[in-house]
C-alpha cells in the first residue's frame, strides 16, 4: 500500500467547563464567536449551514476553500467539540487551539492533530 503526500492537518478539539453556557445554547449567541475564529485563523468560507437543537444546543459547519470547520455544542455538559481540517500549509494548530480556548473562555481542553 502506498501512502500519499500529506495535504493538510486535522485539528480535533474537546472544550470543557465553558463558563458561559449561553454561547453553547443558542446558535445566535455562538455565531459571532465562530465568525471571529474564522477571521482570526484566516479561513476562507465558501458555504455554511447550521442547526439549532431544541430545547438547546447547536451544530454548525463552514465549508472552507481549505476544507472545513465544524462545531457541536452540549450546553448540558458545558462543552463543545470542534473539528478543523485545513490544507493551508501556513495553518498553525497551536495558535488555532489557543485562540479557540480563549474564545470560549476555558483552559480545560484537549486536542489532537492528525496529518492527512
Amino acid at each position: 500500500m502506498s501512502i500519499g503526500p500529506i495535504v493538510g492537518v486535522h485539528l480535533l478539539m474537546n472544550l470543557y467547563d465553558i463558563p458561559d453556557i449561553n454561547m453553547l445554547k443558542e446558535l445566535s449567541n455562538g455565531r459571532p464567536i465562530l465568525d471571529d475564529i474564522v477571521r482570526e485563523l484566516r479561513l476562507t468560507v465558501v458555504s455554511q449551514t447550521g442547526y439549532q437543537f431544541h430545547p438547546t444546543g447547536y451544530t454548525y459547519a463552514y465549508v472552507l476553500s481549505e476544507s472545513h470547520f465544524t462545531i457541536h455544542t452540549y450546553p448540558e455538559f458545558r462543552s463543545c467539540y470542534v473539528d478543523i481540517f485545513c490544507c493551508n500549509p501556513n495553518f498553525n494548530t497551536v495558535h488555532a487551539s489557543d485562540y479557540i480556548k480563549r474564545a470560549f473562555n476555558t483552559i480545560n481542553a484537549t486536542y489532537q492533530v492528525i496529518r492527512r
